[in-house]
């Protein structure tokens, strides 16, 4: 279905079009166009204020550029592309992201729009994780993903678990990609962020980019945090990407949330210092939803007794297959069934060759 755009929305789209102004330099020029305006008019007659703000070389391109051939350019581009553009004053741009101190002036989009004003929580990790925390990340996805939309980026690691899990849950999730709409990188996320565009949603503060830069990673986590009422940081070292996001999630005054690691973990340096910063660890999915008043669905895991003989000997240090076979004196045949059966329950999971963690 063919979107349909007020003035004011379409003059927001035309503006943002420019990929040589700045965010501040484009809501000034904003601050001249009403809904009833001629933009090219508007232009001429605010001449002197705009080259001052602007200088002589944009303006006159943005006056060269105010007429319906460019304007029916970029709408067709849009159009052919399948993404919706949702400005700033548009009546679905998402509130908790509009009350942040930069907001996006318009979001490109392609999926259902509709996720964008329900209850969203934003889940995010470093690329390098252990096995264990992408382990905890699916069973905290698993369990919020019935009461929260779903928010992610769309790399590999974490941000990938994330959007799987939810999509494995016909979970409502939204993935906010760094570069343009259709410039999806990493490459290797093609095919889940295609996924996520039939069921869910798609983001970005681009419709296009020549190329995708290091600033554009910090500058898209400001969305992740912005679009929820609360963050959850699963892993990250002191200098990670992610970090960037629990920085805005503080500066907005949202609920941040993060993984407790041991000393010594690199992958958990980041999550160990929001946590210091006043960031909430939380080692269950019943913490985040307990913190929101809502009952969680999660029933009691039943274990055989030899499951939970296992799973105690895990507890107490015991990794290895051959020493956990040894202490309990069991083949290694019938070990690694008990094993796949704790995989598959989700209390256990694989840390390495042979190695096992409890989750």
């Amino acid at each position: 279905m063919k979107n349909v755009y007020t003035n004011a929305e379409l003059c927001l789209i035309w503006l943002d079009s420019f990929l040589g102004l700045e965010y501040k330099n484009k809501k000034e020029v904003f601050k001249f166009i009403t809904e009833k305006s001629n933009i090219k008019q508007l232009l001429i007659d605010a001449k002197l204020s705009l080259i001052n703000l602007l200088g002589t070389e944009k303006y006159n391109l943005l006056v060269n550029s105010a007429n319906k051939e460019y304007l029916d350019f970029i709408l067709k581009g849009l159009e052919k592309e399948e993404v919706t553009a949702i400005t700033i004053i548009s009546k679905n741009y998402p509130k908790e992201l509009k009350e942040t101190e930069v907001p996006p002036l318009v979001l490109y989009a392609k999926g259902n729009v509709n996720l964008l004003n329900t209850p969203c929580f934003t889940i995010v990790g470093s690329r390098k994780t252990l096995a264990q925390s992408l382990a905890q990340t699916e069973k905290f996805v698993s369990e919020i993903c019935s009461h929260f939309t779903i928010v992610t980026g769309n790399a590999e690691g974490v941000d990938s678990k994330v959007i799987s899990t939810a999509l494995e849950n016909n979970a409502k999730v939204i993935t906010v990609l760094a570069g343009g709409i259709n410039n999806v990188y990493p490459k290797s996320s093609v095919n889940l962020v295609e996924k996520v565009a039939k069921t869910g949603l798609v983001l970005s503060e681009f419709f296009q980019v020549p190329s995708i830069q290091p600033f554009n990673f910090p500058i898209r986590n400001r969305i992740l945090a912005g679009l929820s009422k609360g963050v959850l940081i699963t892993s990250g070292s002191k200098k990670s990407g992610t970090i960037y996001t629990a920085d805005y999630a503080f500066e907005y005054g949202k609920d941040v949330f993060a993984f407790p690691y041991s000393i010594g973990v690199p992958s958990g340096e980041g999550c160990n210092e929001i946590i210091k910063r006043g960031g909430i660890l939380v080692d269950t999915p019943l913490d985040i939803l307990s913190f929101y008043n809502i009952e969680s669905k999660e029933s009691k895991i039943e274990l055989t007794n030899e499951e939970q003989k296992v799973v105690e000997v895990i507890a107490n240090g015991t990794t290895h297959i051959e020493k956990i076979s040894k202490e309990l004196n069991l083949g290694i045949t019938q070990l690694t069934t008990i094993l796949a059966l704790l995989e598959i329950k989700g209390v256990i999971c694989k840390n390495g060759v042979n190695q096992y963690a409890i989750i």
